[in-house]
Parts: C-alpha cells; structure tokens; sequence
C-alpha cells in the first residue's frame, strides 16, 4: 500500500525536509534489533544512526542552495533531488561491508541504476566525496569498475547503518529492491530497525506529534487532550505521511470523531447523531462550518436517520455518516469542542 501510494506521487523538498526532521529526534530510544547491527556495538550504532542522519541534512541543505552543483536542474527538479537522496541506498543494496568499507561490484551497481532510470551516475560519486566520503576503485565508467570501495572516515559505523536500514526497507516493501530503488528515501524511518524481519512500526499519537508540525499539531493536540479521557485512540495510516486517529466512546463504544492528517493539512470529522437537539447553538458558526454540516453526513430517507433543521430546511442523515470540517484554524477547533460537548451531554 505505501509503495502505491509512493508511485502517485513526486517526493517534493517539503516533504524532504519533514522526513529529515523526523529522522534526527529520539532515535537514541529506539532499541535496535541485532540482526541490524553487523557487528556494531550498541553505543557505536548510535553513532552511525546521527552521523547518516547529518550526511543527509547536509546534502538537503546544499542541494537547495546550489541545485545546478548537484546535477539538478533547478529547486523543483524532483527527480534530480530523488536520485541524490536515493544514491547511498542503491550503493548498499548491491554492495557488502566489510569492515567498516562497503564494496560495491560496478557490473552490479550498473545494473541497480540501469533499472532504476538513473543515468550519468558517475557524478553522484562526486557528490559523496564532497560530503566527506572516500571512493577508490571507480574507473571512467562504473561498468567497466571491477570493485567499488566507499569509505566514511569521518564516521566508521555510518555504513553499517546505511546498509542495515537499506535491508530493513527492501525487507519491509512488498516490492522488489529495484522496484524500489527511486523511493528509499521516502521509507527511510529508523524505527524499521526494530524488529527482524522488519514490520511496520507501531502508530501511536506521540509518534504522530513527532513528525506533524504548525497548526496540524497544535489542533490535533487540542481535539486529543479534550476527547481522550472519554475515549478510546486508534491509529492507522502509513507510518510516513497518511493518518487516521479514531476515536471510540468508552461507553457507548460508538466512534465520536476522527483526525484525518497528514504533513500538509487536517481534517476533523464528528459523529453528531443528537444534532437536532441543539441546533440553535450553531446560529452563529461560520458560513464555512454551516455548509459543511448542511452537506455533510449521507442523505438518506431511513426510518434510523437522524433529523435536524437548519436554514430553514429540514436534513435527514444516516447515522453511520459522519460531518467532515476542512482544515479548520484554531477558532473554528474550538467551536468544534463546544459542538462535541453538546453532543456528549446527550449521551
């Protein structure tokens, strides 16, 4: 599911930079299973997990400020950014470490970046030395080099954590490695690590926080702090870009509402089946909000609808419909609260 998802859509330099805030916070609590770690002390795989973590913001950093430099047309240039980002991970997926150097077979690194339509790929060896790595072995051509060997002296344990999440995310996808060989990078999550073979991480709403930012999070902690002590919390989605928090009544083990999010907007869905019973509280809701619940729900002439007026027109929804609010801003959340409260006091 996420690597369809991944196929529909460009990875942007938005979305590059959430990945790499994402990337830099807490790893130090994840406890890495190992089978991951080569060898590797704990302590010393750490290490490596910054140290790549760095090599990547780094790259993002200078990419944006000279993107010409790094074989990129211009900052919109999506598949130039796709290609730098990708490169470590299409090297650790044909090479083998070998004591802190990872060799790399030229035929076989050819192959890789054949199937994955990047061409020119002697330049993005250029690239790595910039950022602090040493290659020996690289002829004219990469097909024609018989070893590859790539270095990071900077950091000795940074290649054995490139390698370990590159296995981790060819072991997670359903696809194949070169299938997914232009969107490693959009999979990249420490928390892979955790288990062998490598699962889906758990989705919790901590973990949600970690990667929403701005207005997304400030509502949805608002709508959480206010409905969880009623309530039980589910969530589902992605794991990269794509949620849903549910919310069900611990009483009446019905669903009350839903955040739908993502790392660009929110939406706050609720379950207003005793809306006839307090509509006069809407009487001074935005003209937004009003043509949200007028066109929300699912029209139908059910004996179970629930019934309500408003604007002089009588609604008839089926209970199992929901209300859907778009992106609504801080004040409009709060008015949602009161809407939730009415709700609740008819319970």
């Amino acid at each position: 599911m996420i690597y369809e998802r991944l196929e529909q859509r460009r990875m942007s330099f938005a979305c590059t930079k959430r990945n790499l805030a994402g990337l830099t916070k807490h790893f130090e609590d994840i406890i890495v299973h190992e089978n991951y770690l080569h060898g590797v002390a704990k302590e010393d795989f750490y290490s490596g997990m910054d140290a790549l973590a760095q090599t990547f913001r780094k790259l993002y950093t200078e990419m944006i400020s000279d993107p010409q430099n790094y074989a990129m047309k211009d900052d919109n240039d999506s598949k130039g950014l796709s290609n730098n980002m990708n490169f470590l991970f299409q090297l650790a997926q044909t090479g083998t470490l070998n004591d802190k150097i990872l060799e790399v077979e030229g035929k076989l690194l050819a192959l890789t970046l054949k199937e994955a339509k990047v061409t020119k790929a002697e330049r993005y060896f250029h690239i790595l030395e910039s950022l602090g790595f040493v290659t020996t072995g690289l002829g004219a051509k990469i097909e024609t080099s018989e070893m590859i060997s790539v270095e990071y002296p900077d950091n000795n344990y940074l290649l054995a954590v490139l390698k370990a999440m590159t296995d981790a995310i060819c072991m997670f996808s359903s696809a194949k490695p070169h299938q997914i060989s232009s969107n490693y990078f959009e999979l990249l999550d420490y928390r892979l690590l955790e288990n062998y073979p490598a699962t889906e991480p758990t989705l919790t709403f901590e973990y949600l926080m970690s990667k929403i930012k701005g207005e997304s999070r400030d509502i949805a902690t608002m709508f959480y702090e206010f409905i969880m002590p009623l309530t039980k919390c589910q969530v589902k989605g992605d794991f990269r870009h794509y949620w849903t928090i549910t919310f069900t009544l611990k009483t009446t083990k019905k669903v009350i509402m839903s955040l739908r999010v993502n790392l660009e907007s929110h939406d706050v869905k609720l379950n207003l089946f005793n809306l006839g019973k307090y509509t006069k509280f809407l009487i001074d809701f935005p003209t937004k909000m009003l043509h949200e619940i007028k066109h929300g729900g699912w029209e139908t002439d059910n004996d179970d609808a629930f019934v309500f007026e408003l604007g002089g027109k009588t609604y008839k929804k089926d209970p199992d419909g929901s209300f859907v609010f778009t992106k609504p801003n801080k004040s409009e959340s709060m008015l949602l609260i009161e809407l939730l409260k009415k709700e609740l006091s008819f319970l």
